[in-house]
């Protein structure tokens, strides 16, 4: 900066201010003692103060702007010979955007440049600003060491006058986070649910003691102010901190214990979002397809500031297959990683840049034939499938992210595979289908990869039936299949146990029908639901539910309740494992699917063990979400601790609940007591005006005449009657 200083000139500092404002003669003195006839000039000068400094005229302030100047470094520094040649290549950057002045200053001693350019322009072509030449010529690279950096020569004195020391300016306002998990500290330790039906949106807590949901929050607060609480679908950010509502304009969070408006982040159309896993971005799509060449398709925004930190096109491929998501997060969101058939793309979130390779150059990494990848769901780890091509086998790859280390691979051939990560990253499954050379399936082998161990050891479980689905335990170390013979018959539950030397069976239970295809396990482990989900594709299920769990030292299954929920699509466990919502509802977007599980609609709620606690119709049921936790912070041994000595924390619990379960019964008596009370008034008042109208119709005084004429009278008669003889010895 001290060259450039020099070469734009140090006298356009603002100069220091005086203590003192000395007098109008001695200012003048002072101009004068140099010259020889000073003390003659002195005799023309008032001798007093002169005029007020209020009544004169304001002083001539010169434009010391530079508003169409810029500044470009890290230029290459040449000498004599190449300046002519340099300078043409860096008029052809400055001048498409207009007629301007060029100076490249040389050193003191005039034989190489100082290494920056000084532009002025004196006109811009096609509506071109000073801030497009900035935005367009920053970050353009010439080689590998030179990346142009464009500045405002109008800013050179705030660069030059930085502090040595770096103070960071908070340019964007953030909102607090303070009350966003006060919800957790409910004294009840209540559950909220999220409902959004028809066109309303509500949030319940889930309390036990009133046999029914409590509402929360409904929108209230918008309803009164005639606005819309949300437009159409709605979302719990991982965590749970946020509420994200969708709009025509873009997408709302809300949050607090008010649900209170926090921040907007616009993008018109948006049909999908995905937050990052710590909720520091939130990733956008308005659906637009990779031909449409929509730069603003996908955008990412920081949502403690509301700021747009990137935006792009729609990638041409998504790594699990569906419509979205086309980016995934790494689990501590310092990466984000997209796809194509061949390779994969990591950027990192602090700049956005792809990571570099070995060289240090920024590239993607080349995986041909990609069919899939997925993170670990713990450790900055990527598991990549790809396809046989030209002689060359399908293939499992285990990288680590940002230094690209193969951690583990896997060739195969023949074959179809599916990859399932256990919910810490300690094991990944590589289901592998072997297929014969018409394609037909024989059996199927599941890999199972030991992360945490040296050398990443493999165990393989043989499978000679159809396997329906895989599912790991949430936390654990057991995973279940379901399999069916070749004709879809005979339905058959596993479950194997990883031990520390290899990986074994220890249940196998023939499932009461073929309807069964999902195990849903509870977040803390242990229970499950074997349930029958109807497919995305609309094809409708019988809703049949198996409460289950493993219990004992020796893992035996138990079979808790067996139920069904008619044409049931989701099924979901609350994050504290006691509770489970059941549910049937309707996809926004597609009506006619829809309309099949219109009559249906509603959601019900159960323990664990298969008790139904809460059962309500809902027509146009859009989404029934439990409110999701954020990650503990107690460690895994106090945890195990808390578990080991469970009934010495519930005894506060069952006390409060005892004294809740007394508070709903005396209700229950009062409000049955005033019913009834109510009811007798009704009929006590009735009473009265109907004697009143006998009395005044004379209804009464007949109705005696009648009874009189009639002889009737009225006798007593008891009877008794012996029922049976006890004899009881009682010693003496």
């Amino acid at each position: 900066s001290s060259h450039l200083e020099r070469c734009v000139g140090s006298s356009r500092r603002p100069p220091t201010p005086p203590a003192a404002m000395p007098s109008i003669q001695a200012l003048v003195a002072d101009e004068l003692e140099d010259y020889g006839n000073g003390e003659e000039l002195l005799d023309y000068v008032s001798e007093g103060e002169g005029e007020p400094f209020d009544s004169l005229e304001k002083p001539i302030v010169k434009d010391e702007s530079f508003p169409n100047a810029v500044v470009i470094c890290n230029v290459p520094i040449i000498g004599q010979n190449k300046f002519t040649k340099l300078m043409a290549v860096m008029s052809k950057l400055v001048d498409k955007f207009g007629d301007a002045e060029k100076e490249m200053p040389f050193n003191e001693e005039g034989t190489t440049t100082e290494g920056f350019l000084i532009v002025n322009y004196k006109s811009f072509k096609d509506n071109n600003t000073i801030d497009d030449v900035c935005d367009q010529l920053s970050g353009m690279s010439l080689d590998k060491s030179h990346v142009l950096k464009v500045v405002k020569m109008d800013t050179f004195d705030s660069i030059a006058n930085r502090r040595d020391e770096f103070e960071a300016v908070r340019t964007l306002s953030a909102f607090s986070r303070a009350d966003f998990r006060d919800w957790l500290s409910d004294k009840k330790c209540r559950e909220q649910i999220l409902l959004r039906y028809q066109t309303e949106t509500e949030i319940y807590w889930h309390d036990m003691m009133a046999a029914q949901p409590v509402l929360c929050y409904g929108g209230e607060r918008e309803k009164a102010a005639k606005k819309v609480w949300c437009d159409w679908r709605v979302h719990w950010s991982p965590e749970g901190s946020y509420i994200a509502t969708f709009h025509q304009q873009g997408i709302a969070l809300w949050a607090g214990p008010e649900f209170e408006k926090k921040v907007r982040l616009p993008h018109p159309d948006v049909k999908e979002i995905q937050f990052s896993p710590n909720e520091e971005y939130l990733l956008m799509w308005n659906g637009a397809l990779p031909q449409q060449n929509d730069d603003n398709a996908v955008k990412i925004y920081r949502v403690l500031t509301g700021e747009c930190v990137r935006r792009c096109r729609t990638p041409q491929v998504t790594p699990l297959g569906d419509d979205f998501p086309h980016f995934l997060w790494s689990p501590d969101a310092k990466y984000l990683a997209e796809c194509n058939d061949s390779h994969i793309t990591v950027r990192d979130t602090d700049a956005w840049d792809i990571i570099p390779n070995e060289s240090g150059k920024r590239t993607a990494m080349k995986l041909e034939a990609l069919k899939t990848f997925q993170w670990s769901p713990k450790d900055n780890v990527i598991a990549a499938w790809t396809l046989e091509k030209d002689n060359n086998p399908a293939r499992l790859v285990l990288m680590e992210i940002p230094s690209r280390k193969e951690l583990s691979k896997r060739t195969r051939t023949q074959c179809e595979a599916e990859m399932f990560w256990q919910s810490e990253g300690d094991f990944l499954c590589l289901q592998v289908t072997k297929l014969s050379k018409t394609k037909k399936r024989i059996e199927t082998n599941l890999e199972i990869f030991r992360i945490r161990e040296r050398n990443t050891p493999v165990d393989i479980v043989t499978i000679k039936d159809i396997v329906k689905g895989f599912f790991w335990e949430t936390g654990g170390n057991r995973f279940a299949t379901i399999t069916a013979d070749e004709q879809g018959h005979k339905p058959r539950l596993y479950i194997f146990v990883c031990g520390k030397e290899k990986t074994e069976k220890i249940v196998e239970f023939d499932l009461p029908s073929n309807s069964f295809n999902s195990v849903i396990w509870a977040p803390e482990g242990q229970y499950f639901v074997v349930a029958s989900v109807a497919a995305a594709t609309g094809v409708s299920s019988s809703g049949d539910l198996l409460f289950a769990g493993l219990t004992g030292r020796d893992e035996a299954l138990e079979i808790l309740h067996k139920d069904e929920h008619y044409m049931l699509t989701n099924v979901q466990w609350d994050p504290s494992s006691r509770y489970i919502i059941t549910a049937v509802t309707q996809p926004m977007q597609n009506d006619s699917l829809g309309y099949r599980s219109s009559m249906e609609a509603g959601y019900a709620i159960w323990t664990f063990q298969g008790r139904k606690l809460h059962q309500q119709q809902k027509e146009k049921l859009w989404a029934v979400d439990w409110r999701p936790h954020p990650p503990s912070l107690l460690p895994k041994q106090k945890q195990k601790h808390v578990r080991d000595n469970i009934k010495q924390y519930t005894k506060r619990y069952d006390a409060l609940d005892d004294q809740d379960k007394e508070s709903a019964r005396q209700a229950f008596r009062r409000e049955r007591e005033d019913k009834t009370n109510a009811f007798l008034a009704i009929l006590e008042r009735l009473n009265e005006v109907k004697a009143e109208r006998m009395e005044e119709t004379g209804w009464t005084e007949a109705r005696d005449e009648f009874l009189e004429g009639q002889n009737w009278a009225q006798e007593k008669e008891i009877s008794e009657q012996q029922l049976g003889v006890t004899e009881e010895l009682i010693s003496g």
